[in-house]
């Protein structure tokens, strides 16, 4: 289980990847955003997933229209 995450561990913040807050964590699994695994009460995350929600949360930068 060396390369599963714990909550705890990606709202402390992983290596090269910023820091998601155990809130926002709870609402995009609970939005069905994130990927996670559940064995019992407790949930475990790839980094992979946690890769694949920041992606998808980026939001296009685009010029106003005058």
């Amino acid at each position: 289980m060396e390369n599963l995450l714990t909550p705890k561990e990606v709202a402390d913040g992983i290596e090269n990847l910023v820091p998601i807050p155990i809130n926002t964590q709870n609402v995009a699994r609970s939005k069905r955003k994130l990927q996670y695994l559940k064995i019992g009460n407790k949930i475990y995350y790839t980094r992979e997933w946690i890769e694949d929600f920041i992606k998808a949360s980026i939001v296009k930068a685009e010029p106003k229209a005058n």
